[in-house]
């Protein structure tokens, strides 16, 4: 990254351990329901109704890098997630039986709960590449490759479940399938204490878990300006859009998967050497691309990154 102060950075250390703690502030969701579930436990018809669920979460994030050569690195992310969930019946535009409401109660029981899972979300261990000098003398382009391994508890097939008036859960911690991953970034400095970078992360499960389930994919677009006045702060802001494919469960589409989001990212890194880092993540616009996924409300991140 050149000899320009402002942008010396802890990357030419062989060791660094990063932990993250994120907080999503609830994500909105549900679906429309004309389905109730009778006292024996079969599944009825009632009047149209709506299941409204919302989720929340921390994950806990430890990230560990070893620099092999200068320009060749091993990258392994272990996330631990702890997820709150809470689900009620709406009746917007009609005024329910007693009956109904004690249907609809009982069926909303098996679809979503007032709950919190927790667990490990699937490991990702990449390889990475760094190239200076590509176009400018102080630029940097990173290629990163890697898979993550399915350590993740995955769920069978909520919807046949569901039919059938069973409990289950539309929560997953992975994929349950090794997972392919790819990320390309680019770094251009333009002044002594401004540079540029732009970033694209990309992950695309390939076949079935043992559940018939196939992952979506999913695609971010990342760009970045940053800013170093001192060289114990840098400030960050970046422009993210995501798009997530659908999944589907033996082939067929999974409406609770498939999202576009545009989100406005700030962030400040303090420190020289250990460095405290700090990300607000703002939903500017958002669409659900089968109208079942969740609307996600702002997120939070707060870490240290420690080169050894």
């Amino acid at each position: 990254m050149g000899t320009d102060r402002a942008f010396v950075t802890s990357e030419t250390k062989r060791f660094q351990y990063d932990f993250n703690i994120m907080r999503s502030f609830k994500s909105d969701g549900g679906h429309s329901e004309t389905k109730g579930l009778s006292p024996t436990g079969q599944v009825i018809q009632i009047s149209k109704h709506r299941h409204h669920v919302s989720l929340s979460f921390f994950r806990f994030n430890i990230r560990l890098r070893y620099q092999l050569i200068p320009k060749l690195g091993i990258f392994l992310a272990v996330p631990y997630t702890i997820k709150e969930q809470k689900a009620f019946v709406e009746w917007p535009g009609h005024q329910p039986t007693p009956d109904e409401r004690d249907a609809s109660r009982r069926n909303g029981h098996i679809h979503h709960r007032d709950e919190t899972y927790r667990g490990f979300e699937d490991p990702n261990l990449s390889v990475f590449y760094k190239f200076k000098g590509v176009l400018k003398a102080n630029d940097m382009l990173t290629l990163s490759g890697g898979l993550s391994v399915p350590i993740g508890q995955t769920e069978p097939d909520p919807y046949k479940l569901g039919d059938n008036g069973q409990k289950h859960l539309h929560i997953q911690f992975g994929t349950g399938t090794l997972t392919p991953g790819a990320e390309v970034r680019y770094w251009l400095p333009i002044a002594k204490s401004i540079a540029l970078q732009t970033t694209l992360v990309t992950r695309h499960p390939f076949y079935e878990n043992k559940h018939k389930f196939l992952a979506p994919a999913d695609t971010s677009v990342f760009l970045s300006a940053v800013y170093e006045p001192k060289k114990i702060l840098r400030l960050r802001s970046s422009w993210m859009f995501l798009r997530q494919g659908f999944g589907y469960w033996s082939g067929e589409k999974d409406i609770n998967t498939g999202l576009q989001m545009h989100a406005l990212i700030l962030g400040a890194n303090i420190g020289q050497y250990t460095r405290i880092n700090t990300r607000l993540i703002v939903p500017i616009h958002q669409q659900m691309l089968a109208g079942d996924a969740f609307e996600h409300g702002v997120l939070l991140s707060v870490g240290i990154s420690q080169p050894l």
